[in-house]
């Protein structure tokens, strides 16, 4: 099939490709027991549908943007080689709403999606079988700084980060949000399911 992986060369994109770019400072997490729809393509990166049930949207959390980090680290055994998905990112104040996310949600299979300020590829941790879990939350409140460090992790391995368009990831529950985002998607849910 013409859409599955060639072994081809992976030529350099440009003279900056290693240049660190902006993040939009909110960071879009959702629980993966209310995605309807997600689907990649043959190559197992890119995905190529992403729905919620009825009545069910992601959320957003504000975060420092310089210190969002979105990555994957190959590990395993001969045969056994996969990726764990990590986002890191700090939340500034110590404030309820925050501390009651936490409180319900550090027990929860989420996924994660961080938007970059041009483009619109966007990157998507966590898969329906390989979800992220709150592997650390660690507070401080001192004369340095006031600040929740998160560190999101996949427990099992998987193919490397996914990539979503921008335009299939839901609208969240906050209007404001969704506009500083650039989110005017419902998703999509053509063919497959999770």
């Amino acid at each position: 099939m013409a859409d599955e992986y060639a072994f081809i060369s992976v030529p350099r994109k440009s003279n900056n490709a290693g240049r660190a770019t902006g993040k939009k400072g909110y960071i879009v997490l959702f629980r993966w027991d209310d995605v309807a729809t997600f689907t990649k393509d043959a190559k197992g990166v890119r995905v190529t549908a992403f729905s919620f049930a009825e009545s069910k949207k992601p959320i957003a959390v504000y975060t420092t943007q310089s210190t969002i980090n979105i990555y994957d680290t190959a590990e395993g055994d001969p045969d056994a080689r996969g990726f764990i998905h990590h986002v890191d990112f700090e939340h500034p104040g110590s404030e309820v709403e925050f501390k009651e996310f936490l409180n319900n949600n550090v027990n929860e299979n989420l996924g994660a999606i961080v938007i970059n300020c041009a483009g619109e590829d966007c990157k998507i941790a966590g898969t329906p079988c390989t979800p992220l879990s709150i592997s650390t939350a660690e507070g401080q409140d001192n004369n340095e700084a006031n600040k929740t460090t998160i560190n999101m992790a996949s427990t099992l391995r998987g193919d490397t980060l996914g990539v979503i368009a921008k335009s299939l990831i839901p609208v969240t529950d906050d209007e404001d949000i969704n506009t500083i985002l650039g989110l005017t998607g419902t998703g999509s849910s053509h063919g497959g399911g999770v």
